[in-house]
């Protein structure tokens, strides 16, 4: 406990010396609505570029099935279009775990994104939810995140931002819980601290080691 806060303090120096570096980026104004935009990010963003890959077919989701709103909704336009179709994708593993959680969430009766906000506010079904296969902690934070929980997503950005800070990614958790402390410490919101390392990573485009990108936990 004591080498994670010594790490945060040595964090949040780090941040404070960054005069380009500002709190105040955000990727999204709230949390989502929309269960199949929600659903596409959510299996998508691991391992693809976001801007050019996951944004994109996140927003054509939303034009083009705005009924999707919700779960079942979402079935209807699958069963109408094929999964493929609505989220422009054809690699099977995606697709599958797409399927895997809809299937999860259609067993728990989870409709909407504010049933999933309700079912994620319990620690025990945050559990359940990583029992969706190729679902990790860092996805898990990641829902959390679109959903407004105030949380930090360890990605290869948050990584690469720890290493160039001069700190050791050790592993998920203990990376997490050092931004978590930095950020209360410079008295901001964790997601918002965030989503700065995340603008700030992504504009020096800075690109992680082959071996540090293997320790991120989707």
């Amino acid at each position: 406990m004591q080498v994670i806060v010594e790490s945060a303090r040595s964090l949040a120096d780090y941040i404070k010396s960054l005069d380009e570096l500002s709190l105040t980026h955000k990727r999204r104004d709230s949390g989502y609505t929309h269960m199949g935009a929600l659903f596409t990010d959510i299996i998508l963003q691991a391992g693809l570029n976001y801007k050019s890959v996951v944004k994109p077919r996140v927003e054509k989701v939303m034009l083009d099935f705005p009924e999707a709103k919700n779960l079942d909704s979402l079935k209807d336009a699958i069963k109408t279009h094929s999964l493929e179709k609505v989220l422009n994708w054809k690699h099977s593993v995606k697709l599958d775990r797409f399927n895997d959680l809809m299937n999860f969430c259609s067993e728990r009766n989870i409709n909407s994104c504010v049933d999933l906000t309700s079912f994620l506010s319990h620690k025990d079904n945050r559990i359940l939810f990583l029992s969706v296969k190729g679902l990790g902690p860092k996805t898990l934070d990641y829902t959390m995140k679109l959903l407004n929980f105030d949380t930090i997503a360890v990605d290869r950005h948050i990584i690469g931002f720890m290493e160039s800070a001069g700190l050791n990614h050790i592993n998920y958790n203990n990376t997490k819980r050092t931004v978590e402390f930095a950020a209360d410490l410079l008295n901001v919101s964790r997601s918002s601290l965030d989503e700065t390392i995340w603008y700030y990573m992504s504009s020096k485009n800075v690109v992680t080691t082959k071996d540090t990108q293997l320790k991120i936990e989707f």
